[in-house]
């Protein structure tokens, strides 16, 4: 986690909030974008471990530093720091700085002096150093006159600021709409609660006092009112009320036991609902029987359903979105630590300043050569979930059914319980398999294409003609792609059709 980045970010408002009530107040920020620091959101001078601030015109060019410097470190320590390796009167005016400032160190026989500040809250040892040590500075640099060290001025700081804006500004209004929110682990695809495997282990956090987290069914398609899901984000659950009545784009997040983060997936057009919309909701689920059912769902992996959440109607939901607007990943792609968007691994609600950096690995490759040596190729470090229940899957595959025997295409269409999930029979006696799925086109055709080929010519009887994959989801050009490659290639009667449950629709065969 790049805690320097929080940390420029909060420098940075910090220091523009100030110059609200003094706005003679200047002060250098990085002015350059070398490797690429600015789209990364480093403002000011500085990497991954430190920043380092100034309010004066002036650097030491051997150290890449400034002359006189603010510094903050990854770990919120602060400290003012002296530097003039490249020039001994700069270092003849910075000696007698020191001494004038007292409480500086010698670093070692460098042309480097530190004085450190106590505690690690560095904003308030900021304003210290402004009001208190700056003021000393300034006096004597306009008396003294340092060559390389000059006082700032309004022309040559609006040109500073302007390059940091620029690049500044399209991070803040992309972060205003696109956000990043933690939700809790869970290894059945956000349906139903999963257990406290990979869950918190630290005391007093939710998971680990109550067993599940309220975001476990974010991905449960079987509880649509009105052509939306309602479900809650522990980042949205605020005191105040100023997200009520916005739309965010929120990529997901979650973090298992062993500390390690990864991508879930992304919800555009979620909608932050009101706590009157919370109890209006709540009370269809009440009716309709999906309260008690939740209930069961978090009895049975050992969870505690009597918390602050699940017994206040008012804050039981908190979003809303439509499942068109919801794209689950594959799988979980691990994060990298130094991801420059995740700034905290607590429940907040994060502005997203960019995509996500993934961890990978190496890759091996066959060789026709000796086979020995491995590619230096890499691939994504991914976590692979499944779902061994879904509600959804059999609301889909009853009203499945329903359709095909009111259709006139079958002249028998059964349930089959256990092996593939619908079974029809065409006029000529042939029988067509249907296995549903209730993930994205591509996964879908991963889970189930083995299990239906399985199902038709186990051990080695074609008992099938047709192999039909279902989901709820038109494919893209890229699947369309594959299943036309993977008949070609293997000669496989294998279809797949997306069924839309809520207009009773059944799409032709791709």
């Amino acid at each position: 986690m790049n805690e320097i980045l929080r940390i420029n970010e909060k420098v940075l408002k910090h220091l523009l909030k100030l110059r609200e009530a003094h706005p003679e107040l200047y002060f250098v920020p990085r002015k350059i974008n070398k490797a690429q620091k600015f789209e990364q959101g480093y403002w000011f001078r500085g990497n991954k471990d430190y920043l380092n601030l100034s309010f004066w015109d002036g650097a030491d060019w051997k150290e890449q530093i400034h002359t006189i410097g603010f510094v903050v470190l990854s770990d919120k320590t602060s400290s003012i720091e002296f530097s003039a390796q490249d020039s001994e009167a700069k270092a003849q005016f910075l000696s007698l700085l020191a001494n004038k400032l007292g409480g500086f160190k010698k670093l070692g026989k460098k042309n480097r002096w530190q004085r450190l500040y106590q505690g690690k809250d560095y904003l308030a040892n900021l304003n210290h150093f402004i009001n208190n040590v700056k003021p000393i500075i300034d006096k004597l640099i306009q008396s003294q006159k340092p060559e390389g060290i000059e006082l700032l001025n309004e022309e040559i700081f609006k040109g500073y600021l302007e390059t940091v804006n620029s690049w500044r500004n399209p991070h803040l209004e992309n972060g205003r709409v696109n956000k990043i929110a933690r939700i809790c682990w869970n290894t059945k695809n956000w349906k139903i609660p999963s257990g406290p495997e990979g869950k918190s282990t630290s005391i007093g956090s939710y998971e680990f006092e109550n067993g599940f987290g309220h975001e476990e069914w974010i991905f449960n398609k079987s509880r649509i009112i009105d052509g939306y899901h309602y479900s809650f984000f522990e980042p949205l659950r605020l005191k105040s009320e100023k997200h009520i009545g916005n739309s965010y784009n929120i990529s997901l997040f979650t973090i298992n036991s062993l500390n390690k983060k990864y991508y879930v997936g992304e919800i555009k057009n979620a909608e932050c609902i009101s706590k009157k919309e919370s109890e209006r909701i709540f009370e269809i689920y009440r009716a309709s029987g999906w309260i008690e059912q939740m209930k069961k769902e978090v009895k049975l992996i050992g969870g505690k359903w009597e918390s602050i959440i699940a017994t206040n109607p008012d804050i039981f939901f908190n979003v809303r979105f439509k499942f068109s607007d919801a794209s689950p990943a594959d799988e979980l792609i691990e994060i990298s630590d130094e991801d420059i968007s995740i700034t905290t691994h607590r429940f907040k609600l994060l502005p997203k300043k960019a995509d996500f950096s993934f961890n990978s690995q190496d890759i091996e490759e066959d060789d026709e050569n000796d086979g020995n040596e491995k590619s230096t190729g890499k691939r994504k470090k991914v976590y692979n979930v499944d779902c061994e229940f879904d509600p959804y899957h059999d609301m889909m595959q009853n009203a499945l059914v329903k359709l095909l025997r009111e259709s006139g295409d079958y002249k028998r269409v059964i349930i089959e319980k256990g092996r593939v999930d619908v079974k029809a029979k065409t006029k000529d006696d042939k029988w067509h398999y249907f296995e549903l799925k209730t993930d994205n086109p591509k996964l879908s055709i991963r889970k189930a294409l083995g299990q239906v080929m399985e199902y038709a010519y186990f051990p080695d009887l074609e008992k099938a003609t047709e192999l039909i994959i279902v989901s709820d989801a038109e494919p893209d050009t890229d699947t369309i792609k594959y299943l036309d490659f993977i008949r070609m290639k293997f000669d496989l009667p294998v279809k797949y059709r997306h069924f839309d449950i809520e207009r009773n629709y059944l799409s032709n065969e791709y």
